[in-house]
């Protein structure tokens, strides 16, 4: 990481995170105008629960999910510390897995350092199944598929690893040794046996 690099999470708002011709395309949006505008971190709840099925950025033509839709509001609103919690433990983890994800990718974007390991790093034990909205469509058959079967534990390791998802480029973030060399962060435990033991029905109780 050089000198030089520009980091958005001290010098811009949240929302100056996503890239102007995304944002551009979700103000835009019928979605947003219809569903988002004038939101808070209250009433944005039910906007998330009741039209967030799957995980996406934009479409092949360009037109934004209602997964990053939700995400551009968050990054305005700025929730307070205790409502993202309440989201993600209260909320989230128990009946709304998507409203996890956006929790999870909104910790990426605003947190720093060894915060975004320590917030995102426990969701490697979660394989509750997701929707991942795929760029292109995929045909198969002769039928055209949108969406591919994914796992949060996917999506915490993508947060984590990519430079780029769902049409959002991520901050720059420290390799994790080197933060464990500073001594920020202790060695990552490993949940291999724990993985293949644990139920599959124990991470299916969510609304779509």
């Amino acid at each position: 990481m050089t000198d030089s690099y520009n980091d958005k999470r001290h010098v811009l708002n949240g929302a100056k995170l996503v890239e102007h011709i995304v944002r551009h395309r979700i103000h835009d949006s019928l979605f947003y105008k219809q569903h988002l505008y004038l939101t808070n971190e209250q009433t944005i709840l039910p906007v998330i629960v009741d039209n967030v099925t799957y995980i996406g950025g934009t479409d092949a033509n360009g037109r934004p999910s209602p997964f990053i839709c939700c995400l551009l509001r968050l990054l305005e609103v700025e929730p307070e510390e205790r409502i993202l919690a309440m989201y993600e433990t209260q909320l989230g983890y128990n009946r709304f897995k998507y409203l996890t994800c956006l929790v999870m990718i909104y910790y990426r974007l605003t947190k720093t350092g060894a915060e975004i390991y320590k917030r995102l790093e426990p969701y490697y034990k979660d394989y509750r199944k997701v929707r991942l909205q795929l760029k292109v469509p995929e045909f198969e058959n002769g039928s055209a598929r949108h969406y591919k079967v994914y796992t949060i534990d996917q999506w915490a390791d993508d947060l984590l690893q990519h430079e780029r998802v769902v049409d959002i480029i991520l901050p720059r973030i420290l390799p994790r040794h080197i933060l464990m060399q500073r001594g920020e962060l202790e060695p990552r435990v490993y949940n291999i046996e724990e993985k293949e033991t644990e139920s599959e029905d124990s991470f299916e109780s969510d609304s779509e």
